[in-house]
């Protein structure tokens, strides 16, 4: 495993070596800034220069020229930059571990083409490697919904639900579902969804919000005995910023 961390490690910093990665990644963000077209062209030659004197690793080879020359076919050739080796280095560690065609992959593949055009850089932020790297398939799928209705609809999936009222205690519980807009058709473990919720929001990508006043609920005497709860699950300011990143 030190091997392959060490291959990621040898193209970002043969990526480094050949192009003006810092030249061009600070001017990127600079307003006004252009780059030229062609800076990247060959970044493709450039990644096979630093992995041609390690033959041990032939299919990571070409795993990785397969990936490198998909995300870079993503950008328009007037926007594309050379990837910063802050992102190129940890994204190749990453898909490593991931099937070509997993949601985990191609948020990786997004992710790192986000680092070469100039129209999205600013959204590649060198931390989110690290979150992608966290998340599980199901999380991915379950993210992918959530932007595709907020970048639809600007909505976010909604739940509704009661809770019964202990006067004596002074407690709340027995929670009974009304409303639960949350897709649980394509995860391959929709009964993890409470826990995926959990995790993204220790993540700091989603979290659950109040989306209207709760509604007391009265028996027939009007003493309350429950209470009606509305929540949305949403992204976070760091969420919509990641799925920018990590999303066409």
């Amino acid at each position: 495993m030190a091997e392959e961390v060490d291959l990621a490690t040898a193209v970002a910093v043969e990526v480094a070596k050949q192009i003006p990665v810092k030249d061009a990644y600070d001017d990127a963000v600079k307003p006004g800034a252009r780059q030229v077209g062609n800076i990247v062209e060959d970044i493709t030659k450039t990644v096979l220069l630093a992995l041609a004197p390690i033959q041990y690793a032939a299919a990571l080879q070409d795993r990785f020229r397969d990936f490198l020359d998909r995300s870079v076919r993503r950008v328009p050739e007037d926007n594309r930059l050379p990837p910063p080796p802050q992102v190129l280095g940890p994204v190749l560690e990453g898909i490593r571990y991931e099937p070509e065609d997993s949601p985990i992959s191609e948020m990786f593949s997004q992710l790192l083409s986000s680092s070469m055009d100039q129209a999205r850089v600013h959204n590649a932020h060198p931390a989110f490697s690290q979150i992608v790297k966290q998340l599980s398939a199901d999380e991915a799928t379950l993210l992918s919904a959530m932007w595709t209705l907020w970048k639809q609809e600007r909505q976010s999936f909604r739940q509704r639900f009661t809770q019964d009222y202990d006067r004596s205690s002074n407690t709340f519980s027995n929670i009974k579902m009304e409303l639960d807009e949350i897709p649980r058709a394509n995860l391959m473990f929709p009964e993890n969804v409470e826990f995926y919720g959990q995790h993204l929001y220790a993540l700091g990508i989603t979290a659950f919000f109040d989306s209207a006043q709760q509604e007391p609920l009265y028996d027939e005497s009007q003493i309350q005995n429950g209470i009606r709860i509305f929540k949305e699950l949403r992204f976070t300011d760091v969420g919509r910023k990641f799925m920018e990143a990590v999303s066409l």
